[in-house]
C-alpha cells in the first residue's frame, strides 16, 4: 500500500511538473509573438518616417538646381554601401556603384533622386529609397543688367531668386521695366533660354518668385513711356510703375486745364504688338462720377485731352477782356 501511494504521489508530481512546462513554455510563446508584432510595426513606423518619404513633401531647396563642385550625399536604404558623399565634377557628373555616371548640374535633388532609382531598379534593387542631400553649395554667380540702380556680376552662396537679385542690384530705376523682366539662361549642352517674368504678379503672388542658376543673366530694360498730351497742365512722357490707369496719368500731368478742355472726349491711343494703332474715347466726367470704369493703359500709350472749342473760344473772349481791363495808358 504504502508503495502504491508513493507511485501515484511520484505520478501526480511529474504531471504538475510538465504541466508547469507547458504553461512556461505557451508563455514565452506569446511574448514571441508580441516582440514579432511589435517589430512589425517599427518597420513600418520607420518607413513611413523614412527621411527619403518626408524630402519628397517639400523641404528647402528642394527646387535648387545642384552646379558643378557641389558636395552632395546620396543615401540608399538598407544599402549603405550603395551610398557616397561625392562632389559634382567639372563637367557636371557623378559616378556612383552600380548606377556608374550620372550628369547631376542643372537638377534639383528631386530630379537625381529619381535617375538614380530608375537606374538601381532597372537590375539590381526592388523599389529602392533613394535620398539625396546638398551638404555645401558652390558659390554662384548671376549678372544683372539694365535699368537697375546697381549693375554688375553678384556671387551668392546657394539658391537665390529674382526678386533677390534684383534688390541686390539695388532695384529698378524709374525707367526700368517690371512688367518685362528677362532671365536669359545657358546650360551645358542646351541652348539659349529666355524667361520673362511680371514683378508685379510676383509681388501679387500669382506666379512664384523664380529662383536663379548660376551663369544667369537678368536684365531690365527700358520701359515704354506714357505720353500725356493736349489740354493738360504739365503736358510730357511719364515713367510709370505698376499698372497705371487713365486718371492716374492725367493726375500725373497736373490733371486737365479745366479752362480748356473737352472732358467728354480724351483719347487714348494703343500700339499693338503688329504696328497697329486702336483710338479710344473717354468721358471722364463719366469716370470721376463713377459712372464708367477708369481703364487701364499699357506702357507706350498716348492720351491727348482734346480741347473744347466753345471753352476756348470763351477763354480766349475772358483774356482779351482782362487784357483791356489791366491796360494802363502811357
Amino acid at each position: 500500500m504504502s508503495q502504491s501511494y508513493n507511485i501515484n504521489m511520484r505520478t501526480k508530481y511529474y504531471l504538475i511538473t510538465l504541466f508547469i512546462l507547458l504553461l512556461g513554455l505557451h508563455s514565452l510563446n506569446l511574448r514571441a509573438e508580441n516582440v514579432d508584432k511589435n517589430s512589425t510595426t517599427t518597420l513600418s513606423t520607420n518607413e513611413k518616417t523614412d527621411p527619403s518619404v518626408q524630402s519628397r513633401v517639400g523641404t528647402a531647396g528642394r527646387d535648387y538646381h545642384m552646379g558643378i563642385l557641389d558636395l552632395i550625399e546620396v543615401k540608399v536604404l538598407y544599402a549603405d554601401d550603395l551610398g557616397r558623399t561625392i562632389r559634382i565634377d567639372s563637367r557636371g557628373n557623378i559616378s556612383l556603384p552600380l548606377v556608374g555616371e550620372i550628369h547631376a548640374a542643372g537638377l534639383t535633388t528631386y530630379e537625381l533622386e529619381q535617375t538614380i532609382a530608375k537606374k538601381l531598379a532597372t537590375d539590381y534593387v526592388q523599389n529602392p529609397q533613394v535620398t539625396v542631400f546638398i551638404k555645401e553649395f558652390t558659390s554662384q554667380r548671376m549678372t544683372v543688367q539694365g535699368v537697375v540702380s546697381r549693375a554688375g556680376v553678384y556671387e551668392i552662396a546657394g539658391q537665390a531668386s529674382l526678386l533677390q537679385a534684383l534688390s541686390m542690384a539695388g532695384g529698378l530705376m524709374d525707367k526700368g521695366d517690371e512688367s518685362a523682366i528677362k532671365i536669359i539662361r545657358k546650360r551645358p549642352g542646351e541652348s539659349e533660354q529666355t524667361l520673362t517674368f511680371d514683378m508685379n504678379e510676383i509681388r501679387e503672388n500669382k506666379i512664384s518668385d523664380p529662383n536663379l542658376e548660376n551663369g544667369d543673366i537678368v536684365l531690365v530694360e527700358e520701359k515704354k513711356p506714357i505720353s500725356v498730351q493736349g489740354a493738360v497742365k504739365t503736358p510730357g512722357i511719364y515713367y510709370l510703375r505698376g499698372k497705371v490707369t487713365l486718371m492716374q496719368a492725367l493726375s500725373k500731368a497736373g490733371g486737365d486745364d479745366a479752362n480748356i478742355s473737352d472732358k467728354g472726349d480724351v483719347r487714348v491711343t494703343t500700339t499693338k504688338p503688329n504696328g497697329a494703332q486702336v483710338t479710344v474715347a473717354y468721358d471722364i466726367s463719366d469716370i470721376q462720377r463713377g459712372r464708367a470704369a477708369d481703364p487701364q493703359l499699357m506702357p507706350g500709350d498716348l492720351v491727348v485731352v482734346t480741347s473744347s472749342a466753345f471753352k476756348s473760344i470763351t477763354s480766349g473772349i475772358t483774356n482779351t477782356i482782362r487784357g483791356f481791363i489791366g491796360f494802363k495808358p502811357i
